[in-house]
């Protein structure tokens, strides 16, 4: 059997692993653990139709390197044919870049062009420049009505002269856009709009060919005023004055991006006509400017859950003045835009059948549909799974540390980016909590065990022992010792807090499957959505709990599903028309008074895996 490895074709022997078979042509491969699936080192990045991971793979990648095809060497059957990467060739230590659509079909945007040559003023012809243009575009559009805002009427007329009354009109419906000079045919642009609570992210796309131009992204300017929605909904409420400056931090944000991709993409702003923008519930309403005052307060009531149609001079944002932008419909309260956003983004492996869809950040949204019903919900996580609240907590940036390993013989660290930690972020303390509990450094009930306990001793190595000390904040344990002192630990408010987090999740969980009459096991599937989740190892969220236990092989990842659900809609409006009928047809579950949440809540703090 011949596979392909990094673009050479190596011969492979009947029986033979793809470990044994890269050993064998003297192909280096780091191999700590002697091909026992343990260390988790010789990753390689299967190109094509990657086999579906082993339970060794599931504990030691990440949900992201799993859907990008990375897999471990020794537990690789090769087949015909097969093609992978590793190495300094491949791609298995860059940061993956998930699921994003970089091109798609445009089927119908929302935005024509229509190509017209005049006829002329004369002595006989009399009519109104708009009158002309109007008649012409009945004759060619069919359309009954056309309307056309102030400023195009202001400079309609040396428009229309500037080539002789040969023009392209740009048509969004039944409105004149923009009327351009000549009739060869211009590009026209659109921008995809997520604006996530801590991070935003632009994409800027072809509307004609569905080609991506450019990606942005950048932390939102509001988090100077809060880290959750909560904190910024309390800012927004002191004063009109703090309302609007959580509004212009996040019209900043988004001009900044808007500019980036624009001038690297060689564009100019004026030629983008449409844009998409998704975001939770109170993300939607503080970029429109919109009163945030009882969506903190019990039966927690929003402004406007339908979807929104504005121009781009009524948002602010730096696009053609009369871009049309829309904005994703909510569900209600707290599930927003985003989540319908990641329900479309993730739509095929939604297609059929029964499946959760979780969407894990400070405030964690939940859908699910049995075939027939559907139904949504939120849980306040909090920011524990942003880095915010611990100790030595950070996002996900170079320093951070994203992985852990802990054995007899100590602790082993993965840090964005290589070289010295200098925090810990979210998908490094998920791992390191169920470390630490595997290891027995911590108990079910999230205590740090005493070292001077003799049971304690007799299970636990001297290394790890030596770990656990006394802080400021009672028990800690050292994860990375630093020259000045300055030790990175997890503390015991730090495990208490990941434990609120989690629990909030997992009692969200429960209490959606009990509305549906359904258990974990009648799942198809749970599909893991956001950034963050792809970061995360798919079976320490079912060791600790934070995702009731079912088969590993049921869990998925659907990347960054909201803002690819923006995309989706953005080039293609007859979707977007079917998620808004679709979205009337969801069953919001407010979990707040919940004596169900709450009972499930208090059930879910442990670490451990949940069995229901």
């Amino acid at each position: 059997m011949q596979i392909n490895v990094n673009s050479k074709p190596v011969i492979v022997e009947e029986g033979e692993n793809l470990m044994a078979a890269l050993i064998r042509h003297n192909l280096p491969l780091t191999n700590i653990c002697n091909g026992r699936g343990t260390c988790g080192k010789c990753k390689v990045n299967i190109t094509s139709a990657a086999p579906e991971p082993s339970e060794m793979e599931y504990k030691k990648l990440s949900a992201g390197e799993l859907a990008t095809g990375t897999r471990l060497a020794c537990q690789v059957q090769p087949y015909p044919g097969m093609a992978l990467v590793y190495g300094a060739s491949g791609h298995v230590d860059r940061k993956e870049k998930l699921l994003f659509i970089e091109q798609a079909s445009s089927e119908y945007c929302g935005i024509e062009q229509v190509q017209l040559v005049l006829d002329k003023p004369t002595l006989d012809d009399e009519r109104s420049d708009w009158d002309r243009l109007l008649a012409k575009l009945q004759e060619n559009c069919l359309a009954a009505e056309l309307n056309l805002s102030l400023p195009q009427l202001q400079t309609l007329s040396p428009r229309l002269r500037q080539k002789d009354f040969a023009v392209t009109a740009v048509l969004w419906h039944q409105e004149v856009l923009d009327i351009l000079p000549g009739t060869e045919k211009v590009p026209v642009y659109g921008v995809a709009i997520d604006i996530g609570t801590t991070n935003v992210a632009v994409a800027l796309y072809n509307l004609e060919t569905g080609m991506l131009i450019r990606l942005a992204a950048a932390e939102n300017g509001q988090t100077r005023y809060g880290a959750d929605v909560i904190s910024r909904i309390d800012f927004a409420n002191k004063s009109q004055d703090n309302r609007n400056l959580l509004r212009e931090a996040i019209v900043g944000t988004l001009n900044d991006l808007l500019h980036k991709v624009c001038n690297t993409g060689q564009i100019d702003g004026k030629q983008i006509y449409k844009a998409v923008v998704v975001g939770n519930t109170t993300m939607q309403h503080l970029f429109l400017g919109l009163d945030v005052s009882y969506l903190a307060l019990s039966p927690f009531v929003s402004v406007c859950n339908t979807s929104l149609e504005l121009n781009a001079t009524e948002t602010q944002l730096a696009l053609h003045p009369q871009a049309k932008v829309i904005v994703f419909p909510n569900v209600g309260g707290f599930v927003g835009g985003d989540t319908l956003g990641a329900v479309l983004g993730a739509a095929e492996e939604l297609a059929t059948g029964r499946h959760l869809l979780i969407d894990i950040g400070t405030n964690c949204e939940l859908y699910l549909q049995d075939g027939a019903r559907m139904w949504a919900c939120s849980t306040a996580a909090g920011p524990a799974f942003e880095g915010a609240g611990i100790t030595y907590g950070m996002r996900a940036q170079p320093g951070a540390i994203e992985r852990i390993t802990i054995d007899e013989q100590g602790v082993t660290l993965a840090v964005i980016g290589g070289g010295t930690a200098i925090g810990i972020c979210g998908s490094g303390l998920i791992g390191a909590v169920q470390q630490m509990r595997q290891a027995g450094v911590i108990s079910s009930s999230g205590t740090i065990n005493d070292p001077d306990d003799p049971e304690v001793q007799a299970v636990l190595p001297p290394e790890l022992r030596s770990r656990i000390r006394t802080g400021q904040q009672h028990r800690e344990f050292v994860l990375a010792y630093r020259p000045d002192g300055d030790d990175i630990v997890l503390t015991q408010r730090d495990i208490s807090q990941l434990q609120l987090a989690k629990g909030a999740v997992c009692a969200g969980i429960r209490t959606l499957l009990d509305m549906a009459g359904l258990g974990i096991a009648d799942l198809d599937s749970v599909v893991l959505a956001g950034t963050f989740a792809t970061h995360l190892n798919l079976a320490s969220t079912v060791d600790i709990g934070l995702i009731p236990y079912l088969s590993l092989h049921k869990l998925k990842t659907a990347g960054n599903a909201a803002h690819a659900g923006a995309v989706k809609a953005l080039l293609n409006q007859k979707t977007f028309t079917g998620l808004r009928q679709q979205a009337g047809n969801i069953q919001h579950v407010e979990l707040g008074g919940s004596a169900t949440f709450s009972m499930y809540f208090m059930d879910s703090m442990c670490i451990e895996p949940c069995e229901i």
